[in-house]
């Protein structure tokens, strides 16, 4: 009889596929990626399983992970082989999603299709059920102490021989209890006695010889995974520490499993598609007759990362915002379903040079993955325009009309959900209220009438969500949003067909930015911007705003006025867009276009996404409260104990705002991480990302002065 194959041993020790059987979720962590064989079986276990659970997500870590190769599936298990899909076709599949190798989590979401869109997949999988995965770049020493998930199942494959590697090791396996969910398993290879001692520290008892996952053992002799090698374990923990009241949550019993989603643009668009993947019902509000109707109705706005000699916070959080909207759309975008581009953009930066921009790669080396360094001849050569710098060419970037983004994320999220998806137009929600009997949030009208309720509450309706929270009573207060409406108008030229226009106008081949930004729109307009102003409440579009907008279109080289050379002083733009001048004389009869809008912008540029915090008043009441850290804040939050009629409720008061003018580079992050703490998912960005974009960091701030 064959040697079982490591998958096989995988499989056995850990009791699958009969313990995600008829489950709604299962998380397995594996220390360890290679080139994917080991993902591939499950993956391949997970499709071969009729009864297999609606979603799983297998987080794997790997300082080096490798790209899937369709050509070197022959040695792999045959599971793989002869599961539904070829070994070949699931390599593929992976490999078309795999993501620029820079550090941190990157999201490859399998098999994840409405059903009616799964094209030529012979696999009966039903709508809603994914398989995810979590792909984290770098050591498990730096990656786990920031992951934020509950984890049925580990792999952990021997040590890496690396100076210190063994150390680390011991450190982080004596914390898996912070990651482990109650009967998690564990499987480690070749395990030293520290770090056996590590886990049972951390409360996983070993299993007796050919009992539960010891099974594994048993099963490997003579494959290279004998007793030996191979330590299987249980988490039995002597207590279960209640969540925190900014951690992660318990995952809500099905009957409690509604939000309302209050506002209907990019933010709460991308809420709903990011709770309808979850299974969860969503009914969305919206004072308009449709989706994307305020600041969303762009006719186009750029997505793209930053760079930054430090890669701290900002940085990092971008990135990760920029790389999920990539993942999300730039299948669509080849394809046409969405109006836009994703072949890149340039991003000028006339404060540095090929030395500065080379030293900067030197020391982040990943960086070439997500951008290039281009100088002012090779970014003059890329775009078509004259820009008067080098800059930065992200890769994984572009432009998209938001307004249509926001409609086709509904329409997927219709055919996920269906009936479990509503929305309400035309529907004025003037105040919010809890019932506390019932345990639901309810959506009130200017009369007080209830317009929709649920268990959970998501406000993603930018600066208006202030007003909101002000018709809270005491008892239900949270703080203050620190958000502000900033107004931006943008500009919008004729198409270059148009004869007076063919001679000032020229349409960048990719978007452009830089103290202002330009772009070409597919009817062949040029749109560029855009103004920001500060307690500026003026409704209407202004002409020193277009001038202010054609100056930073003739500096990046898009435009050119009347006269050689007029304007294209270099200057950075003064964004306020008054004091400039008259504007110049119009391209024949042919008016300028433009558009204003709100963008609710914070004090540090980060988003608010989370569940709310007490206001001050009420934390006074509270007793052995840590609120100097952000994750020990009460929040509105409900758990397990709280009583109502005919049971126990829980569910939330949550934030999704914030995004600035960066609303399309953070809408599909801020979506997923929304969805992370309204349903208890694995939290897609490391948590020192997460506090930074939690709201009630800034109440967490003022307790630590």
């Amino acid at each position: 009889m064959a040697a079982p194959s490591p998958s096989d041993v995988f499989l056995a020790g850990h009791d699958l596929p009969t313990r995600w059987q008829g489950r709604e979720h299962f998380a397995i962590l594996v220390t360890g990626f290679g080139q994917g064989e080991g993902v591939m079986a499950i993956w391949a276990a997970w499709r071969a399983d009729p009864q297999r659970c609606d979603r799983l997500t297998v987080i794997a870590i790997d300082p080096k992970p490798q790209a899937p190769q369709p050509s070197s599936h022959a040695g792999l298990p045959w599971a793989i082989r002869s599961a539904s899909g070829s070994a070949s076709g699931l390599a593929s599949r992976m490999a078309a999603l795999w993501p620029p190798m820079t550090p941190g989590w990157h999201h490859l979401w399998l098999d994840d299709a409405p059903a009616a869109t799964r094209e030529g997949q012979h696999l009966s999988l039903a709508t809603g059920q994914h398989l995810h995965l979590m792909l984290g770049v770098g050591d498990p020493a730096d990656l786990l102490p920031s992951l934020v998930a509950s984890v049925d199942a580990f792999s952990l494959p021997a040590c890496r021989d690396a100076p210190g590697a063994q150390a680390q090791a011991v450190r982080w396996a004596s914390r898996l209890n912070r990651l482990a969910a109650p009967g998690a398993t564990l499987c480690a290879q070749a395990a030293s006695a520290d770090v056996l001692s590590a886990l049972a520290s951390a409360h996983f008892t070993a299993q007796p010889p050919g009992t539960g996952t010891d099974r594994s053992a048993s099963a490997g002799q003579g494959g290279g995974h004998s007793a030996a090698a191979s330590t299987c374990a249980r988490y039995v923990p002597r207590f279960v520490a209640p969540a925190s009241p900014g951690g992660l949550w318990p995952a809500a019993a099905p009957v409690h499993r509604h939000a309302l989603v209050i506002g209907a643009g990019l933010a709460g668009c991308s809420a709903t598609w990011s709770l309808a993947r979850q299974g969860w019902r969503v009914t969305l509000l919206d004072a308009a007759k449709g989706p994307a109707q305020g600041a969303s109705g762009n006719p186009g706005g750029l997505f793209h990362s930053i760079v930054h000699g430090e890669d701290g916070i900002h940085a990092r959080a971008h990135r990760a915002a920029a790389l999920a909207t990539w993942a999300r759309v730039h299948a669509a975008l080849a394809r046409g379903d969405l109006p836009g581009q994703g072949q890149g953009l340039l991003r000028l930066d006339a404060r540095m040079d090929e030395a500065s921009a080379q030293a900067l790669l030197a020391r982040q080396p990943w960086l070439s993955e997500q951008a290039r360094w281009l100088n002012q001849a090779e970014a003059q050569a890329l775009s078509g325009l004259p820009v008067p710098s080098g800059g930065w060419h992200f890769l994984q970037a572009g432009w998209l009309q938001p307004g249509a983004y926001a409609q086709w994320l509904l329409a997927d999220a219709q055919a996920r959900a269906g009936a479990a998806l509503q929305t309400q137009w035309s529907c004025q929600v003037a105040g919010i209220q809890r019932d506390e009997a019932r345990g639901l949030w309810q959506a009130l009208d200017a009369q007080g009438q209830v317009l929709a309720e649920a268990p959970s509450l998501v406000l993603a309706n930018a600066w208006q969500a202030q007003a909101l929270l002000d018709t809270l009573p005491p008892g239900q207060a949270t703080p203050p949003l620190p958000m502000s409406a900033v107004r931006g108008q943008i500009t919008v030229l004729p198409p270059v067909t148009d004869a007076s226009a063919s001679t000032r106008i020229t349409l960048p081949r990719l978007p452009v930015a830089g103290g202002g930004y330009a772009l070409a729109l597919p009817d062949g307009r040029l749109l560029c911007g855009a103004t920001t102003q500060h307690h500026d409440t003026h409704p209407g579009v202004r002409a020193a705003d277009h001038l202010h907008n054609l100056r930073q279109a003739e500096r990046l080289g898009a435009w050119r006025s009347e006269g050689k050379g007029k304007g294209n002083d270099g200057e950075s733009g003064d964004s306020t867009g008054e004091g400039q001048g008259a504007p110049p004389p119009p391209i024949d009869t042919q008016p300028l276009d433009g558009r204003v809008g709100w963008r609710a912008t914070t004090p540090d540029r980060l988003p608010l996404i989370g569940a709310l915090p007490w206001h001050p008043d009420r934390l006074s009441d509270a007793r052995h409260t840590r609120r100097e850290q952000v994750r020990m804040l009460p929040r509105e939050r409900h758990s397990l104990d709280g009583p109502t009629q005919g049971g126990i409720t829980q569910g939330g008061l949550y934030v999704l705002s914030g995004l600035g003018s960066r609303g399309i580079t953070w809408a599909a992050l801020a979506g997923e991480l929304l969805a992370h703490w309204v349903t208890g998912s694995v939290c897609p960005v490391e948590a020192e990302l997460r506090d930074a974009m939690d709201p009630a960091r800034f109440l967490a701030r003022q307790h630590r002065q």
